[in-house]
């Protein structure tokens, strides 16, 4: 049995999936003493392709849909836990009182990666910048409030035809530094992804408390074969509204534990078992680099883009 230390106490309770093995591996510890998620090892048959109709429409936004599969398995991360990578980047992002909040990750100085459909429905922006702010969870569980400077979308958002969750991701700049640490953003193609086995994020629903921090991980998924949305992973995953924009990680072991945002959770599927990521490409990574700099920290050195 493995021992529960820092996250896999927080997971005391955790249940496997009916559709997933149970088998547990054993991994080295991180660094800071947290291990992120018991290891469930996906079976093959699982990793089958999805039909293109299945594609959820921005309608099925996380943003107002609830998701979730089997057992409710997400974990409360408690306020000492938020203080500590890789949750210490993870925000709120408050949008308007019409539009709710969706959550999102820290990948640069005054940068904050979340999902495009947060904030534009491909037709036009859901408020305005004014009313934009990204809250960071201090250690007395209230939030400090940054005012956002830019919002940037990959310019095939803005055309509605060809809105699909390929192209749901956002990068907000803030008006002034956060000074707390952020995550890498790397792109992984799908087979590259399959050997890290699992997959996480950290997020604020909102069917739980304002700020209170959930912790959500699932066997890595698989990708459709419509060639229209190769770059989504289809995943079983637990999310609600105000997850939307959640930055979705994987943890290089070989490296000593670091962490990876490899996608951004975008949306649910009407009456499937199944949430959609967006999953970072080298395009991709390549213009969010462009919106926020070449910042080595960032994860952006164009010689490591997979």
């Amino acid at each position: 049995m493995l021992k529960k230390t820092g996250e896999d106490r927080l997971k005391s309770t955790f249940r496997s999936w009916t559709s997933y093995s149970s088998n547990f591996t054993p991994k080295a510890s991180s660094s800071l003493g947290i291990r992120d998620a018991p290891f469930k090892t996906a079976s093959p048959r699982l990793l089958r392709a999805i039909n293109p109709h299945r594609i959820p429409s921005p309608d099925a936004m996380l943003n107002s849909k609830r998701s979730i599969i089997g057992p409710d398995d997400r974990i409360h991360i408690k306020a000492a836990k938020t203080q500590i990578l890789p949750f210490k980047a993870v925000v709120k992002v408050r949008i308007s009182a019409r539009a709710g909040s969706c959550s999102g990750v820290l990948i640069g100085p005054r940068h904050v990666l979340s999902a495009a459909h947060c904030f534009h429905d491909g037709l036009k922006f859901l408020t305005s910048k004014r009313t934009l702010s990204v809250g960071v969870l201090q250690p007395n569980q209230r939030f400090t409030w940054y005012r956002a400077k830019n919002v940037f979308l990959p310019r095939a958002w803005y055309k509605a035809r060809s809105k699909n969750p390929e192209y749901d991701y956002a990068v907000l700049t803030l008006k002034r530094p956060h000074g707390r640490p952020f995550l890498q953003i790397k792109a992984f193609s799908m087979k590259h992804l399959l050997p890290f086995t699992t997959m996480h994020f950290a997020c604020f629903p909102n069917d739980k408390r304002e700020n209170a921090m959930w912790y959500s991980s699932c066997p890595v998924g698989w990708q459709p074969n419509a060639t229209a949305h190769r770059t989504v992973i289809m995943n079983k995953c637990d999310a609600t509204g105000g997850c939307s924009g959640a930055g979705v990680y994987v943890i290089n072991r070989r490296g000593g534990s670091n962490r990876y945002v490899i996608g951004v959770l975008s949306s649910s599927i009407n009456n499937q078992p199944k949430n959609v990521i967006m999953r970072l490409t080298p395009k991709k990574v390549k213009e969010i680099c462009n919106w926020i700099g070449w910042l080595t920290e960032s994860g952006c050195r164009k010689r490591t883009i997979w």
